[in-house]
């Protein structure tokens, strides 16, 4: 009976420790994706992939690449476009690991306006609440927080995700709500992700958003590959974000990898999962059971 207990005990335990969702919200970095007109695109500049001819053979590979620190998925640092402003190298890892982060969704309004302008009233339609205090630290609570737009379903093709050269097109934030952010949220809000070229709207010509940001340290994140499966996964709720940048001395951006952790252990409860496992855990008590009775009562009848 003991051995039944600790076996059930560890089957809970197990199923208990899966609840962690790793999602990757970065996309794979290629001479084929979009681009801003401005920025120089990536590209190899050397391809090497041999076998050796020498006695012991081995293989090696390696590339050489150009590309700008704005491509792919990325960070804009405040330096990008204030003097004072942080460096990729100087964003305290505080504002990176571990982060919080939360998602609007406003890809029905960009649906209609390739060139939406994503307004404060979206912003206080969302419910977004921000505790002062991250009980797990005691420090200020962190977070990024993320619009949707539905851009990333026209990844990788530039003229639906971009626009044309002389006539880029897709959504952002309005100066207006940039402002609001910085002013309501302080020093909680640390970074704005969006899932499109830019944080500006692509007919932006002075990039004010990008200017208000980085006036006040908070980063961007670009090119975020998000999803309706993540969208419905996080509701409105806040999970964590880690973002990775390449360590660039003087940077004013370089290429991600951003990853969210959904803890699926503090959102609703899915019944249907908890009756399988508890009609699994009956299982498998009768059959160690029957095991146990084979064993220790041969004689006995079922």
């Amino acid at each position: 009976m003991k051995c039944r207990f600790l076996l059930l005990l560890f089957i809970f335990k197990f199923s208990s420790s899966i609840p962690l969702i790793f999602i990757d919200l970065s996309h794979t970095i290629n001479p084929s994706i979009p681009f801003f007109p401005s920025q120089v695109r990536f590209n190899f500049t050397q391809r090497i992939a041999q076998w050796t001819n020498e006695e012991n053979k081995f293989f090696y590979s390696t590339n050489a690449f150009i590309t700008s620190e704005h491509m792919g998925t990325h960070i804009d640092a405040p330096y990008h476009f204030s003097p004072n402003g942080w460096k990729v190298d100087e964003i305290p890892l505080s504002h990176l690991i571990s982060v919080h982060a939360r998602i609007i969704d406003v890809s029905k309004r960009c649906n209609q306006n390739r060139n939406y302008l994503i307004t404060i009233d979206d912003v206080k339609k969302s419910d977004l609440s921000v505790p002062e205090i991250d009980e797990d630290t005691r420090g200020n609570f962190l977070f990024v927080l993320i619009f949707y737009t539905g851009w990333t379903k026209y990844w990788p093709d530039q003229t639906t995700y971009a626009g044309g050269e002389s006539d880029v097109q897709f959504p952002g934030l309005s100066e207006e709500l940039a402002i609001y952010l910085v002013n309501t949220y302080g020093e909680n809000l640390v970074g704005i992700g969006i899932d499109t070229l830019s944080t500006d709207y692509g007919q932006s010509k002075i990039y004010s958003v990008h200017q208000i940001l980085a006036r006040h340290n908070k980063y961007g994140l670009e090119n975020l590959a998000l999803n309706e499966n993540l969208i419905n996964n996080v509701k409105k709720e806040f999970f964590t974000l880690d973002v990775y940048p390449m360590k660039i001395g003087n940077g004013t951006g370089a290429p991600c990898r951003i990853i969210a952790r959904l803890d699926n252990s503090k959102r609703n409860t899915n019944w249907f999962g908890l009756l399988i496992f508890f009609i699994l855990i009956f299982l498998v008590g009768f059959v160690v059971k029957i095991i146990y009775d084979l064993k220790c009562t041969p004689n006995k009848e079922y």
